[in-house]
C-alpha cells in the first residue's frame, strides 16, 4: 500500500522530555540518534529506551561508535532506571548513554572506558511523524512518535585522541506500549539527510498479517512533502540478515522521482526481546547532493516457524500459473 496521506502531524519542543507514564505494563519512552561525519569517516547510533514498568524499571542502551581510522564500539543491553536517570528534559542510562534537550538542541553524551562523545544535533526542519494516521503496523507500533534531520557538533575522544565533529544526524522520539517479543516480519527504515537541500524518510513494513505498508517524505529547504508511492531496496548479503547499501525511490505527488543510491560504510546489529535490528550506516549519492543515511533492517519473514505470507519476487504456487516479467517502480 503506497500512501499519499494528509500533511504529517508536526511536533513541538513540549514533546521533547519524558511524558505521562501510564499504568501499562509494555510501555517505553525512547529516544534516538544516529549521525555521521562524512568527511572524517567517523559516526554512530545511539538509543535509549526508559522501560519504568518493566520489572521495577529499566533502561535499554543500543549504542555504536566506529572511526574509519580503526576502531569501533557496541554497547547492547540494559541497566537499572534510577532516579538519576529521569530527567525533567531528557532521559539517562546511568553514566554509558545519556540525552537532555536543552538551548534548541538534542545533546548527546556517551562515557564508558576510554570513550567519551559529546554530540549536539540542531534540527533542519519541523519535528514531524512519517507514518501513515490509522495504520495497523506502524502507526499501531508507534502510535507517538516524530523525527528529524539535523546538524551535529561535538567532540569524541576515544584512548586520548580528539576529533572534532562536524557532520549531520537523524534523530526520532517514540512513546506507547511497545511488545518486543512480537516484531514485524520484515521492515526498511531509511533515514538520513543530504543537507538542507534534502532529508528523507522511507519506510516498508510488514505485519505479522501479511499486509505490508510502504510511506515516506522527503524535506527540501525545510518544506515536507509525503511520497506519493515509496520503494526501498536492500542488497542483501548471503547470510540472509546484513546488506551492503542498497537504493530509495520516493514518487512525489507531482511524478517526480527522488532516487538516492547508498554504500554501507559500518554496521552493527541490536537485539531486544526477538527483535533483531540491523543497522547499517552509509554514505548517500543522488541528485547532485551527497550525504548519508542509516539503512535499518529487520528480516524474519516467517515469524520464527510460520508460514510464509508475502513473496515479493517469487512464486509460491505448485503447478501452473500466469506469469509477467518482473518490474520495479
Amino acid at each position: 500500500m503506497n500512501h499519499p496521506g494528509p500533511e504529517p502531524h508536526v511536533f513541538g519542543e513540549q514533546d521533547e522530555g519524558p511524558h505521562a507514564v501510564p499504568d501499562v505494563t509494555l510501555w517505553q519512552e525512547s529516544v534516538l540518534l544516529h549521525w555521521y561525519d562524512r568527511r572524517q569517516g567517523i559516526g554512530g547510533w545511539h538509543r535509549i529506551g526508559h522501560e519504568p514498568n518493566n520489572r521495577g524499571g529499566r533502561a535499554a542502551i543500543w549504542s555504536f561508535l566506529f572511526d574509519r581510522s580503526g576502531w569501533q564500539y557496541r554497547r547492547c543491553g540494559e541497566v537499572e532506571l534510577g532516579a538519576a536517570d529521569r530527567l525533567v528534559n531528557g532521559f539517562g542510562a546511568s553514566s554509558a548513554l545519556r540525552f537532555a534537550y536543552e538551548g534548541g538542541a538534542a545533546i548527546w553524551s556517551v562515557r564508558d572506558g576510554e570513550l567519551d562523545a559529546r554530540l549536539e544535533c540542531r534540527n533542519l526542519y519541523p519535528l514531524l511523524d512519517p507514518f501513515p494516521p490509522g495504520d495497523e503496523l506502524a502507526a499501531k507500533r508507534f502510535p507517538h512518535h516524530f523525527e528529524v534531520a539535523g546538524q551535529v557538533t561535538g567532540q569524541v575522544t576515544y584512548q586520548g585522541c580528539r576529533v572534532d565533529i562536524e557532520g549531520f544526524g537523524y534523530r526520532d522520539h517514540s512513546w506507547g506500549a511497545r511488545d518486543w517479543d512480537k516484531g514485524m516480519l520484515n521492515h526498511r527504515w531509511f533515514t538520513g539527510t543530504l543537507g538542507p537541500a534534502l532529508s528523507f524518510g522511507a519506510i516498508t513494513a510488514q505485519a505479522a498479517t501479511g499486509k505490508l505498508i510502504r510511506t515516506g517524505y522527503v524535506n527540501r529547504n525545510g518544506r515536507t512533502t509525503i511520497a506519493r508511492a515509496t520503494d526501498v531496496v536492500a542488497y542483501m548479503e548471503p547470510d540472509g540478515l546484513t546488506h551492503r547499501g542498497g537504493e530509495v525511490r520516493l514518487t512525489l505527488p507531482d511524478d517526480e522521482v527522488i532516487h538516492l543510491r547508498l554504500t554501507a560504510r559500518a554496521g552493527v546489529l541490536f537485539q531486544r526481546g526477538t527483535v533483531v535490528m540491523v543497522e547499517m550506516l552509509c554514505e548517500v549519492e543522488g541528485h547532485g547532493l551527497s550525504g548519508y543515511c542509516d539503512a535499518e533492517i529487520s528480516s524474519n519473514a516467517r515469524n520464527g516457524t510460520g508460514p510464509v505470507m508475502l513473496a515479493l519476487n517469487a512464486t509460491t504456487a505448485d503447478g501452473f500459473s500466469d506469469f509477467a516479467p518482473l518490474r520495479f517502480p
